[in-house]
């Protein structure tokens, strides 16, 4: 009788276990578009949600203000300022269905900021479909009502280097959210060591709101670091600052 090697052994296991695991699986749901402003001239606006899968899929709709803390951090809260209609939709393969998105608040002096969650909801067991995960879908969307008057106004703050961190703040006192395209911290050192260059994630900053930035610097090279930079890539023109490492910057 032959005898199967090991690998093959191996391969033939592994087939079986993957056979009997349990499969992953979510909703493909296509949701257009993926931004809603309101405003008084435009009260209320359309989303569509459309079914790109095989199955039919249910949503529960929810609308929660948005604020967000100096480290970024996403914080939501139950709202009627924004409603949407309907709270639940079943979409069957294929089919496409609007929801409506209106505000119930009037404008303020400045934007406010709220997600549009669209989350799956579990379906039923099906007879025979055997064991899988059922991974549900959820996507969050921008709801912005525009102010009574939009003035565009942010700043870099703060940039020091301190304890071997590089710190500042992005500063927006406009009356509406901005949203870099890219936060670029650099470093020049002493002699002819190679400028030090680090990408920090952009993302929304709300407006009155700021998002504090941390980087540690390379502890091999903090001691020659001779100048920090920041470069903010803003839809207006890039925001800059500078500042000269002082003596002791590296002591943690």
């Amino acid at each position: 009788m032959a005898r199967s090697s090991p690998p093959a052994v191996a391969a033939a296991v592994l087939a079986a276990l993957l056979a009997r695991a349990p499969q992953a699986r979510a909703a493909e749901v296509q949701v257009n578009p993926v931004l809603v402003e309101l405003s008084t001239a435009a009260p209320s606006a359309i989303v569509a949600l459309r079914n790109a899968g095989a199955e039919v899929a249910r949503f529960e709709v929810q609308v929660r203000t948005w604020s967000q803390s100096e480290a970024g951090e996403m914080e939501l809260a139950s709202t009627e300022d924004v409603v949407a209609y309907p709270l639940v939709v079943e979409l069957s393969p294929g089919e496409q269905r609007n929801l409506r998105v209106g505000g119930a608040t009037s404008p303020g002096p400045v934007e406010k900021s709220y997600r549009l969650f669209i989350k799956e909801l579990p379906a039923p067991p099906r007879p025979g479909a055997g064991s899988e995960v059922r991974v549900l879908s959820r996507i969050g969307l921008p709801v912005f009502v525009a102010p009574q008057r939009v003035v565009e106004r942010s700043s870099v703050e703060g940039l020091a280097v301190s304890g071997g961190k590089v710190t500042f703040t992005l500063r927006n006192t406009g009356t509406v959210r901005v949203r870099p395209a890219s936060v670029k911290v650099t470093a020049t050192f002493d002699g002819a060591a190679t400028p030090l260059e680090r990408e920090l994630a952009a993302w929304y900053v709300l407006a009155g709101g700021a998002r504090r930035y941390e980087l540690d610097l390379p502890r091999e090279t903090c001691a020659h670091v001779r100048e920090v930079g920041v470069a903010v890539a803003m839809d207006r023109g890039p925001l800059r600052a500078k500042v000269a490492t002082p003596a002791g910057a590296c002591g943690r």
